[in-house]
């Protein structure tokens, strides 16, 4: 092929398309459509992301103003408490309403059940223990408070089947704790004193045969021969 040819040839493939080819072009079209349609949509593009960072504002504002609520509503419970101050219990009371399931609920539970205990109301008492029994179960010590105030309210009572049903309720909950041995002997004399024999020497059997040297064991050895005694005399 001559060189004039070959030239022809390249500038007929290069050729440029006409204004009315472009048009027909379905690539050209829907670019300009999307051009079109982002350019009509930009303000309300603009308007969604703007609205989506001022709801994540306002909540992250939100939940920063309840924990600086909390933790004030909190502060003057808790200085009316330690001052004996005469609103102290209604100012726990409303703060547990207010913020349940929060982890300073969990000590103002624990305050107001065991100042209810003291006073000898036992309804009151029974209640915000009962309300920390159902919410919480992760901190061993207020549980054993929990449970142990609850316990020693029935016992206040007369109730000592039940007090002993608390005290194993503990038993199974917290199979870790530190306080099984005490809350064995304190099973062990409630079902001593409700006149239920067996139960008493298995709590009593439970500290000898599973717990080193202590006064509990000391305790439950002297109850358990006693049981034992009383038995073989009838």
């Amino acid at each position: 092929m001559k060189e004039g040819g070959i030239k022809n040839t390249m500038l007929r493939t290069h050729k440029r398309l006409t204004q009315k080819e472009l048009k027909k072009d379905p690539l050209v079209i829907l670019a300009a459509q999307v051009v079109d349609f982002l350019r009509k949509e930009k303000i309300k593009i603009i308007s969604t992301i703007s609205g989506v960072i001022i709801i994540v504002a306002i909540s992250l504002f939100l939940v920063k103003g309840k924990s600086s609520s909390e933790i004030n509503a909190f502060d003057i419970a808790m200085n009316a408490y330690n001052n004996n101050a005469p609103e102290a219990m209604d100012l726990l009371s409303k703060f547990v309403g207010r913020y349940s399931g929060s982890k300073k609920a969990e000590e103002a539970l624990m305050k107001l059940g065991n100042h209810y205990l003291a006073q000898k109301n036992f309804d009151s008492a029974e209640k915000y223990y009962m309300e920390y029994i159902n919410t919480f179960s992760d901190n061993p010590i207020y549980g054993f408070n929990a449970y142990n105030g609850l316990a020693g309210l029935y016992e206040e009572k007369g109730d000592y089947r039940k007090a002993g049903e608390i005290y194993e309720e503990f038993i199974d909950k917290y199979k870790n704790s530190a306080f099984l041995s005490m809350m064995y002997l304190n099973a062990g004399k409630a079902y001593f004193l409700a006149g239920d024999r067996d139960a008493a020497i298995h709590n009593f059997n439970k500290i000898i045969n599973s717990f080193g040297d202590s006064r509990e064991k000391q305790e439950a050895i002297f109850y358990r021969e006693m049981l034992i005694d009383t038995t073989s005399g009838a």
